[in-house]
């Protein structure tokens, strides 16, 4: 693909949008700590939950690969995930020796009480997407989707994966 001419303009959006980029996973982990914190979680097993909420079920080793923790530590938090009744354990059926990890149906906090610490945040949201049209939401889309896939490469490479 040929690279696309650095003009003034070009140099300041892509800078503008690495700092904004990198505020964005600021900004988020310190929601996901603030949500973990109302929900007596620690920031590791929010962490672990927020995965399995985009993934699905996963093996806890893959689990483990995601979140970066060792075999060990992510027994610890699937341990009390499960204690806490938000997350169960099954066989994976290819292969009985292997976990797989997934979100219980019936979260114990109640979705009412989801709902209500999460509905001005999905209201500020709903304001934000109404400002742009279909064309512009899917060109946000592809951008976050690459913005995603390029920084779970990088986490790999850093990890030595």
């Amino acid at each position: 693909m040929a690279r696309r001419r650095r003009t003034t303009r070009r140099t300041e959006l892509l800078a503008a949008m690495d700092r904004e980029g990198r505020r964005t996973g600021s900004v988020a982990s310190l929601h996901a700590r603030a949500i973990a914190d109302r929900t007596g979680l620690n920031g590791s097993d929010f962490e672990a939950l927020d995965v399995l909420d985009w993934t699905g079920p996963i093996t806890a080793g893959e689990l483990a690969r995601r979140v970066g923790l060792t075999s060990g530590a992510i027994t610890g938090v699937v341990d009390r995930l499960e204690h806490a009744g938000w997350v169960r354990r099954g066989s994976d059926p290819a292969d009985r020796r292997r976990v797989i990890v997934e979100m219980v149906p019936v979260p114990p906090v109640p979705v009412e009480q989801q709902i209500a610490m999460m509905q001005p945040l999905v209201d500020d949201m709903d304001a934000v997407n109404e400002r742009f049209d279909d064309d512009q939401l899917q060109t946000v889309l592809d951008w976050l989707q690459a913005a995603n896939d390029a920084v779970e490469r990088s986490t790999a490479r850093l990890r030595g994966g």
